[in-house]
């Protein structure tokens, strides 16, 4: 999984995949240092989403990625099934995705290095 190390909500989403992650069979890595995985996408694109590859070298984004990562978990393969063959459990996954793409900026998504520093320093 590929997320913007920047993103305060992308690096939640990064510790709780890795937290639930018990078998350590995903691999997290930010897009900043990910880009020969994404070689397909241009490097301007690369952070509107989030990024799931395969093993096969697959590579979905976005709401299409939800699947993907859910199937890594024990007892998800079930459920992405379900969720890829329902338009409507699609629409909303894509409509929650999108409102946090959306909105992210307003939910003091991303961060910045110079703000962190200084409230560490205060």
């Amino acid at each position: 999984m590929l997320f913007d190390r920047d993103c305060g909500i992308c690096s939640a989403v990064g510790r709780w995949v890795h937290a639930l992650d018990v078998r350590r069979h995903i691999r997290l890595e930010p897009i900043q240092s990910g880009n020969e995985l994404l070689a397909e996408i241009p490097e301007e694109r690369r952070l509107d989403a989030f990024y799931v590859v395969t093993p096969a070298g697959q590579v979905s984004m976005g709401g299409d990625a939800v699947p993907t990562l859910i199937e890594a978990f024990p007892i998800g393969a079930g459920f992405a099934h379900v969720l890829r063959g329902s338009a409507s459990l699609m629409s909303v996954v894509h409509a929650a995705y999108g409102f946090l793409t959306r909105f992210r900026d307003r939910l003091v998504c991303r961060l910045d290095p110079s703000s962190t520093s200084a409230r560490s320093s205060l």
